[in-house]
């Protein structure tokens, strides 16, 4: 849902136990065809979070950011495509790579780092995943697409405060 969801789930974390935790839900709970973009500053935990999707999906290769390679790919209950679009000039060097034809392809999860630099030939569909840094190094962890807001994320996130009144 590239102009936005409904709604966002905004999730904190303050540890890379607790991205890779939600990685995890992501995963085991990721639909055939589906694609994730993901958007966010260089080090924010794009990768973090791609290897706990990774491990939800029962992969147990190691994931490392393909930010060379472009596109990695890795079999586990879904046939897992991580591209890393950063080192990309633009749309059609994406084109030229084959890696259009990978997205949203039958058996597949689809996960895209720096998805901005291609973000016109994205799926409709797509689930947008934003990760921020905050001032203590803590991340926030942004959520929005139909499949990815429907997932049960209460013990992820921080219970709104009662106002008392003195």
């Amino acid at each position: 849902m590239l102009d936005g969801g409904a709604s966002l789930i905004v999730l904190p974390s303050a540890h890379v136990r607790r991205t890779l935790a939600i990685g995890r839900k992501i995963g085991a709970a990721a639909p055939e065809s589906a694609v994730i973009a993901f958007r966010g500053d260089l080090g924010a935990g794009k990768t973090t979070l791609s290897k706990g999707i990774a491990q939800g999906l029962g992969i147990k290769e190691a994931i490392i950011s393909p930010t060379y390679t472009i596109i990695s790919e890795y079999d586990g209950r879904l046939h897992l495509v991580h591209i890393d679009a950063y080192r990309l000039a633009d749309e059609e060097e994406f084109f030229q790579t084959g890696g259009e034809e990978l997205l949203g392809a039958p058996g597949t999860l689809s996960l895209i780092e720096w998805s901005e630099r291609i973000a016109h030939i994205l799926p409709p569909e797509s689930q947008i995943i934003t990760i921020t840094v905050e001032e203590n190094g803590a991340r926030l962890i942004m959520l929005e697409g139909d499949w990815i807001e429907a997932l049960r994320w209460g013990h992820f996130t921080i219970p709104a405060c009662k106002e008392t009144s003195l």
